[in-house]
């Protein structure tokens, strides 16, 4: 028994670091002023203009469906997930169709 808690807190304490490091992808909402192959330029609520790179690997969801790029058009508003580096956007989230369109 004083064995299994031996290693219980041996692991506990080796993990504690990976945890604590683990990486927490920087969400930025805006509205959409326009999207090309290699970047996405938004407006924040407060105005300012952000432009965020997108990697030949960023995904495009809407809810728990990945859509195209396509869907993406000015005027609407996302949520762009960071990747590890917090400058490119892994996912831009779309939200969902306005009814009766």
């Amino acid at each position: 028994m004083n064995y299994a808690k031996t290693c219980l807190l041996a692991s506990t304490i080796l993990l504690s670091p990976a945890i604590a490091s683990a990486h927490t992808h920087k969400e930025i909402m805006g509205t959409v002023k326009s999207l090309n192959a290699s970047q996405i330029a938004l407006v924040s609520r407060d105005g300012k203009a952000i432009t965020i790179p997108l990697a030949r690997t960023t995904m495009f969801m809407r809810g728990k469906d990945m859509v195209g790029a396509d869907q993406v058009k000015p005027g609407q508003r996302v949520v762009v997930v960071l990747g590890e580096d917090d400058k490119t956007a892994e996912t831009v989230k779309l939200g969902p169709v306005p009814k009766g369109k």
